[in-house]
């Protein structure tokens, strides 16, 4: 059984030559401090984590909330997206 969020979600996609997981990690780490600045907003904005694709050197950073505040956290944070995305997530529970 599948089982797909009501929320909104959004992948920022950024492609990333020569990217590294110490790369990712890094950006990681600055949008979850940058994260908490939204948390205790109306429509709250959070950030579930990134997907290096290793063989296209692309790196997807997954996020629920707002697009406007996702634009605003993604830009804060400094990530180089190419585009937003919105998104469906599923579950396999």
């Amino acid at each position: 059984m599948t089982r797909t969020s009501a929320t909104t979600q959004w992948v920022a996609e950024c492609f990333w030559p020569g990217v590294r997981d110490e790369d990712v990690q890094d950006v990681d780490r600055r949008v979850v401090g940058l994260a908490g600045e939204y948390a205790g907003r109306a429509e709250p904005t959070s950030y579930h984590g990134s997907l290096r694709i290793t063989d296209d050197e692309v790196v997807l950073f997954l996020f629920e909330g707002p697009i406007a505040s996702v634009r605003q956290l993604v830009q804060r944070a400094e990530i180089r997206a190419g585009r937003i995305l919105h998104c469906t997530r599923t579950s396999a529970t």
